[in-house]
């Protein structure tokens, strides 16, 4: 409660100067090459192509063609994460891309559930389709204890009247990172396509690395940009190369520690960020598919975390 209170209360420009000066302070501390004894938040795409197309989304979602999780994919994947880990997943986060456009998400609410019995399950949405969601979202929300986080986006949308309907379903609403108080704000994180960064350095700042551990497809990474740079690739025609050393194949490992022994060091993709570049506080836009927007020649550049 205090925390939240603060935050209210502190005038944007020094929320943005305390954000400015994290990536700095991992940097000397040393703070994401710490390993783990379990995983902090795993991100697990139900799509990955959005319905907000947010430029510079660094899920890159506004290049991603639709789609969809398989289920039998996904169950796979969680019965092995949930073998390995037995239990040391501190948070399961659904997201996309926006994961209320999969036709089947109550399926997937109901597997995650299944193999995470005590772990908090989040979907993390932009939230424009709550309202439209069938009694059949509600009712498998309440019965696998899922909780709904919305992301509070500058657009023409009743967001707090939105968490309204949704506590009154009886199920848990809540925003994601400080969009409570200030809406979401768009951070240039960009990528350097010549692949010349200090890889080190890059995952030192990087503020989901070894943090927001994504798993697609039988494939762990320590952050949710690597798995969806192939969407970069395709539709600029680039070559950011992801290496079998840029996962960790949750099949062929053969414990929890050693997937976190894993994550909790610099991959050699990391050379193609420039944590270093940073830029703050770009205004809100949708995206023109502009290569600019993530390489950061301009001021229309990336979407970080709220």
């Amino acid at each position: 409660m205090i925390k939240k209170i603060i935050k209210e209360l502190a005038p944007h420009r020094l929320i943005l100067l305390r954000r400015s000066l994290i990536p700095l302070l991992r940097k000397v501390t040393k703070r994401n090459m710490r390993c783990k004894d379990l995983i902090p938040i795993l991100h697990i795409h139900l799509t990955d192509h959005c319905n907000l197309n947010c430029r510079g989304c660094d899920n890159l979602s506004p290049l991603a063609p639709e789609t969809f999780a398989d289920k039998t994919v996904f169950e796979r994947d969680c019965a092995r994460i949930s073998t390995l880990c037995n239990g040391r997943v501190r948070e399961i986060q659904l997201l996309g891309g926006e994961p209320l456009l999969h036709p089947q998400i109550t399926v997937f609410m109901r597997i995650a559930r299944k193999y995470f019995p005590t772990a908090p399950i989040k979907i993390i949405t932009n939230g424009i389709l709550i309202l439209k969601q069938k009694e059949e979202f509600w009712e498998s929300c309440r019965s696998n204890n899922i909780q709904i986080i919305a992301t509070k986006y500058p657009i023409n949308f009743d967001y707090d009247g939105a968490g309204t309907f949704v506590r009154k379903q009886g199920v848990i609403f809540g925003y994601y990172g400080s969009t409570d108080s200030v809406s979401k704000i768009m951070q240039c994180s960009p990528l350097d396509i010549s692949g010349k960064q200090d890889p080190v350095d890059s995952f030192l700042r990087c503020n989901s690395a070894n943090r927001c551990i994504s798993l697609d497809n039988g494939k762990m990474y320590t952050c949710s940009l690597i798995p969806y740079i192939k969407y970069f690739n395709a539709y600029f025609k680039q070559n950011l190369i992801v290496t079998e050393n840029d996962y960790i194949d949750i099949f062929k490992a053969k414990n929890i520690n050693e997937i976190m022994n894993f994550l909790c060091k610099p991959m050699p993709f990391c050379r193609y960020c420039n944590k270093k570049g940073m830029v703050w506080d770009i205004g809100y836009g949708v995206s023109k598919k502009d290569i600019t927007e993530w390489i950061g020649l301009s001021t229309t550049c990336i979407v970080n975390g709220g």
